[in-house]
């Protein structure tokens, strides 16, 4: 498991040893920060969805109740000469076009309004991106499974990339042989062999669980892979013998 963001380490699982279940956090990072900013991104997204309400608002108003015919006119007269007078004196001298002015109203209500969806709709993806960094401040185990190397402690500050705990499964087992070229005829996936294990000098039989396709072309070697049986002493790390069957003529078997 490794740092996906900066920061600083306020929690550890356990230690090496220790079993955990599947979706356990094992290590947390400080998110006061990202929190902080969460705060503030939700703010924004309030602030804009009241701009949004207050431009619908404006341009319902413009749509049924036009500015520009509840204006009053240039001759500070009452209102309803100037409604009678004034207005139709305007337009028709050409100083005044209304329905221009209540066009123009309307686009700027309704630019308003695009304005105010556009700020919720960054406010909303400022959100879940924060929230995704969020869940990447927390280290989850993939699977049941064994703390086997911590590399962090509390409180270390740690970046992108950087290991924190290695954690395995060790219900299943394998032995994994670099045999050599001539050797491989003798083996085919699937087949039992015997082993004799480092830890209690323990012997079992051991299937052919994976064979690489290709050499290493230095030490002209095939990685080969051989399934453990359950419950059997030992770990990751420690070694094994396999004795890998020779199919030339007069030999038998070879321990790798």
């Amino acid at each position: 498991l490794a740092a996906q963001l900066p920061g600083r380490v306020k929690f550890i699982a356990g230690i090496e040893g220790e079993a955990f279940e599947e979706g356990t956090t094992l290590v947390a990072l400080d998110e006061d920060e990202l929190l902080a900013k969460r705060s503030a991104a939700y703010a924004q997204l309030a602030a804009a969805d009241a701009q949004m309400r207050n431009a619908n608002v404006q341009y319902s108003r413009e749509l049924w109740s036009p500015q520009s015919k509840s204006a009053p006119g240039g001759m500070a007269i009452p209102n309803l000469f100037d409604q009678m007078f004034t207005r139709p004196a305007e337009s028709f001298m050409g100083q005044r076009d209304r329905d221009a002015e209540r066009s123009a109203d309307l686009f700027a209500s309704g630019t308003q309004m695009e304005q105010a969806r556009s700020a919720i709709l960054r406010a909303q993806s400022e959100i879940r991106a924060i929230d995704a960094k969020l869940r990447d401040t927390r280290s989850f185990a993939p699977f049941d499974g064994v703390i086997t190397r911590k590399m962090i402690e509390e409180g270390d500050t740690v970046q992108p990339g950087q290991p924190l705990l290695e954690f395995a499964d060790l219900t299943y087992l394998q032995v994994e042989v670099d045999i050599p070229v001539r050797l491989m005829p003798g083996l085919k996936k699937g087949m039992l062999i015997p082993a004799r294990l480092d830890v209690g000098n323990v012997r079992v039989d051991v299937r052919v669980a994976q064979i690489f396709p290709s050499a290493a072309p230095v030490r002209h070697t095939v990685t080969v892979k051989f399934d453990l049986p359950l419950n059997v002493p030992g770990g990751p790390g420690m070694y094994a013998e396999v004795m890998v069957p020779d199919v030339s003529p007069g030999v038998s078997s070879v321990p790798v």
